[in-house]
């Protein structure tokens, strides 16, 4: 199995926490020195607000300011219980503790955002959060976050499992696949995988060189159209064995999987 390079380790781990710091104290004009002209925001799970902007993606550092100053925050608190940097990408998973303007009341919001780095700035921010119980939401997304359990969890099993029969039935034809953290290893890893034929392809070449692939979950949410799984990832490669913290990311749209990120700790070594 080949090692990650993980030159851009320190220099992420840098400015990620940096940037962290300075969101969370809602420092918005600090924070704008370390974002990229082009950067670009997503958080596919906001779609559960409902409003115009919701969940859609935003390009530009001026308009992800501005669409954050009508976030309504007053205070922010986000200590990451879990943090790992591979390459460019760093990611934080904890708790995202929000108070509004007007309110007095905090909220608490299981929360993961990832951060792309690149020359010292921010090029891709990517958050998922867990807005439906934060937030009373409930009611109005039953029947999809239920669907979303169920095909997600399926097809968990059959990922982790090699049954490329069972995702061939759960993925949708243009589904889309993508381990933004396997970029350390170089082409084709780490890059963006559009269509089932061609992923099944692609992770039947996998197979063939991982053994006893698994996902050792410790916690999960699910949201709207997106189920969320936080552990490790446990196998078996070139006579070593790994066990390396994860975070996989389900998308599911009419009972089928559409999208799904991986993202791996890769700088941790084998097992002794």
């Amino acid at each position: 199995m080949l090692l990650p390079l993980v030159a851009h380790a320190q220099s992420t781990k840098q400015v990620s926490m940096q940037y962290l710091e300075w969101d969370a104290a809602l420092m918005a004009d600090s924070a704008r020195t370390l974002l990229a002209d082009d950067f670009s925001f997503h958080d596919p799970t906001g779609e559960v607000f409902q409003t115009g902007s919701s969940g859609m993606a935003v390009t530009g550092a001026e308009a992800f300011l501005a669409l954050q100053a009508g976030w309504g925050l007053a205070e922010v608190e986000f200590d990451p219980e879990e943090s790992f940097y591979v390459g460019e990408y760093a990611l934080h998973r904890g708790t995202y503790r929000a108070r509004f303007a007007g309110g007095e009341n905090w909220t608490d919001i299981p929360f993961i955002t990832i951060h792309r780095v690149r020359n010292g700035l921010l090029t891709e921010r990517l958050d998922f959060g867990e807005y439906i119980q934060s937030f009373g939401l409930g009611d109005g997304f039953d029947d999809s976050t239920t669907w979303t359990e169920i095909v997600a969890d399926q097809y968990l099993s059959a990922y982790t499992g090699a049954d490329l029969d069972t995702q061939n039935v759960l993925m949708a034809d243009d589904v889309v696949f993508q381990d933004p953290t396997a970029q350390v290893f170089g082409p084709p890893s780490g890059q963006l995988f559009e269509g089932k034929d061609s992923l099944l392809a692609r992770r039947a070449q996998i197979y063939e060189n991982v053994g006893a692939f698994s996902m050792d979950v410790a916690s999960s949410f699910y949201a709207n159209h997106h189920a969320v799984y936080i552990g490790h990832v446990e196998y078996s490669a070139g006579g070593s064995d790994y066990r390396q913290p994860a975070v996989f990311v389900v998308e599911v749209r009419d009972q089928l999987v559409t999208r799904h990120w991986d993202f791996v700790d890769y700088s941790v070594g084998a097992l002794e």
